[in-house]
């Protein structure tokens, strides 16, 4: 994994690129999609870059930008002030400045332990053949290409794709699968009984039920919500008609987490 620096520097980014884009929209308050990307920075935060640094810094060091990513996140669930977001974002990067600034030898000189380039986790506990489990990692890495060859779309249907088919496989490893139906997330067709085939469910479906099995946390069921959203923009009609077209740094970002949610799906097959 990337060094704690590289973490902050990224908050840094996020933070800055949310607030230029949210800056440029129209309209006096932010909706819709948009409150997706500001809810996923958030998150982002919390659940990555915040992670890294707590190792080195205390608590009280990030209390300040906690409390902005709070609120933040409080406002992405309804239509809130378009001024107050760029206010907010603009105190958070100047605080994450503030923070690398003056921590610069510590955050440098710590590395979370981490290969560099990111590989795909070891599928093995889900997956026991061979073929699928490299299809799967190519499918990982084909994630980072497209992120640096500035392919956005491609890039998020890749990650959705991914995680679809890991939670499928995640099912399909219970030996007894009755559970699975029974909750109350499973999809269901018009006479309100589970539907029977799994190639029938959405990605919607399979991250609800994950979520009520317990196998992934709440804000990993919100943040795939959110990365199924925008694997829908695939459809032209669906990116037209919301007239918001996806970012390369909102890619970035949303496979980012992607990767995140990969792994937690992967871990409670061990658990």
């Amino acid at each position: 994994m990337n060094s704690a620096d590289e973490a902050i520097f990224a908050a840094i980014r996020e933070a800055d690129v949310l607030r230029t884009r949210t800056k440029k929209g129209h309209g006096v308050q932010v909706r819709g999609s948009e409150r997706d990307i500001v809810r996923a920075t958030a998150l982002a935060w919390f659940n990555n870059h915040r992670k890294q640094l707590a190792n080195i810094l205390g608590d009280s060091d990030l209390a300040a930008v906690d409390a902005l990513y709070k609120r933040v996140m409080e406002a992405s669930h309804k239509n809130a002030s378009r001024a107050k977001y760029v206010s907010e974002l603009k105190q958070i990067k100047a605080l994450l400045v503030r923070l690398r600034a003056d921590n610069v030898v510590r955050l440098s000189a710590t590395v979370v332990r981490e290969t560099a380039d990111d590989p795909a986790p070891d599928f093995s506990p889900l997956i026991s053949d061979q073929k699928m489990k490299l299809i799967l990692e190519r499918r990982w890495e084909e994630c980072t290409a497209c992120i640096e060859a500035k392919a956005p779309l491609a890039a998020t249907v890749m990650m959705g794709g991914l995680l679809e088919g890991l939670l499928l496989a995640r099912i399909l490893r219970e030996k007894n699968q009755g559970p699975v139906f029974k909750t109350k997330a499973a999809p269901r067709d018009k006479q309100n009984k589970p539907l029977p085939h799994l190639k029938d469910w959405t990605l919607q479906d399979f991250i609800s039920v994950a979520h009520e099995l317990t196998w992934i946390t709440t804000t990993v069921k919100d943040i795939g919500v959110i990365l199924r959203d925008y694997r829908n923009y695939i459809h032209p009609q669906k990116e037209l008609s919301h007239g918001l077209s996806l970012e390369p740094s909102d890619a970035a970002l949303l496979c980012q987490i992607g990767k995140s949610i990969v792994r937690q799906i992967v871990q409670s097959a061990t658990s």
